[in-house]
């Protein structure tokens, strides 16, 4: 089997100035998590799902379950490759894996 990558989960802690005036979210450490990540659909195409995912465009899967994940956070990859997450799951609600919709959101430059 394959070896799990490393992501890093960050969280909005503020805001911050964005140099016109305005202002962007600041985003912060909340946790590394080792998982799979992959096209949701095998393909860079929307799939009808239901509401709250249908946007989304690549699933990780974390086989550790990780506590206080939410929808308002977003994933970083080794190639600073950042995704929204659309959607955390639980599934089932056991507590045994995390499954989180995410919707590819560019490169950080930082």
């Amino acid at each position: 089997m394959f070896e799990p990558q490393s992501f890093t989960i960050q969280e909005i802690v503020g805001q911050k100035p964005d140099g016109i005036g305005g202002l962007i979210d600041d985003w912060g450490f909340f946790k590394v998590v080792s998982g799979y990540l992959d096209l949701l659909t095998g393909t860079d195409e929307s799939a009808l799902q239901n509401a709250s995912v249908e946007d989304s465009t690549h699933i990780l899967v974390i086989p550790d379950y990780t506590e206080g994940i939410t929808n308002d956070m977003r994933v970083v990859d080794s190639s600073k490759r950042w995704y929204e997450v659309t959607y955390s799951d639980d599934p089932v609600g056991v507590h045994h894996h995390n499954e989180l919709y995410l919707k590819f959101g560019g490169v950080l430059d930082e």
